[in-house]
């Protein structure tokens, strides 16, 4: 995170399609946990990627403060809120020295269901109540799920400020953790948004794909999940190979269902490709030819990797 942006001159890519009624569900779901200006930013930077009437396709981060009426520390304040709840992502491109604003797709009622994070952080700050009206009509299912969501807040929260805490990423061996064991560990990471790998492609390359699959979806792996995935390494099909097809499965459909994956992960076996950077050039090819945004989001994510790693 930070607190300036280093590079006033931005681009803006939008991942994905944003319609009027993402619109609805930013403003439903996020006004009451961001607040206004943090609103408003997002829509004017939605705004800005989706014109075509710059030629150069760049803007002045610093001319945001008379076109928003808003200080730059207050811009800054807004731009943070938007990243802590992954609605935006800011890239450096240190070559032409220039900032990149990456605009993601608001959740919508039912992933904010299923989202132990924004969920609990809309009961904290207007009740258990509001929050079950906010959603709709679906009281049963409401109630049972927002009193989960504040279950888990109880029981994570001193276990995950402690210095202790024995669910360490780095202790975790993906042959040998029981599901009950990492299962926990992801519902803490869930609650709290505290994934160890802030940079996605490192997330893909160095991530238990259990847990790869919880950052992206929000929710633990589902029983057909974890068996896609230990077949999958059965197979020498390894976590990275495993993390990559996720990521694409999520980018091109919102979700990542079993049985599409499992097709994708069983083609690449069936033809010997197992090796993280065929696959990924596998997969690049393919997406490529539908819809350029997500291979060009990931490979934002590895030129960032690539280059703090030459750095350090």
């Amino acid at each position: 995170m930070k607190k300036n942006i280093n590079y006033p001159f931005f681009k803006v890519h939008i991942n994905g399609h944003i319609n009027s009624e993402d619109f609805k569900n930013l403003r439903k779901f996020y006004s009451p946990i961001l607040g206004s200006n943090a609103i408003l930013l997002y829509e004017y930077l939605k705004d800005l990627g989706s014109a075509d009437n710059n030629e150069f396709g760049f803007y002045d981060y610093d001319s945001l403060t008379y076109l928003l009426n808003m200080e730059i520390e207050k811009i800054n304040e807004a731009r943070i809120k938007l990243e802590s709840v992954s609605l935006l992502s800011t890239m450096v491109d240190e070559l032409d020295r220039k900032t990149v604003f990456i605009i993601e797709k608001p959740l919508d009622r039912n992933s904010v269901k299923k989202n132990a994070f924004i969920g609990n952080q809309l009961i904290k700050i207007m009740g258990k109540m509001n929050f079950e009206h906010l959603l709709g009509k679906e009281k049963s299912i409401i109630i049972n799920k927002a009193r989960h969501l504040v279950d888990i807040s109880a029981k994570f929260e001193d276990v995950f400020i402690s210095d202790d805490s024995p669910y360490d990423l780095e202790e975790v061996n993906s042959n040998l953790t029981e599901t009950k064991e990492i299962n926990k560990y992801i519902q803490e990471k869930i609650q709290f948004d505290t994934f160890k790998y802030s940079n996605l492609y490192e997330s893909i390359l160095k991530d238990d794909s259990r847990v790869f699959y919880s950052r992206m979806i929000g929710e633990e792996p589902s029983s057909n999940i974890v068996t896609l995935i230990k077949e999958s390494r059965n197979n020498d099909f390894n976590d990275p190979c495993i993390n990559l097809v996720f990521y694409y499965a999520f980018e091109a459909n919102g979700k990542i269902n079993s049985l599409y994956a499992e097709k994708i992960i069983q083609s690449l076996i069936d033809n010997k490709i197992i090796k993280f950077e065929t696959v990924e050039k596998y997969l690049d090819d393919i997406a490529s030819k539908k819809c350029k945004n997500f291979v060009n989001k990931k490979q934002l994510y590895k030129a960032i990797y690539v280059q703090n790693i030459n750095t350090n």
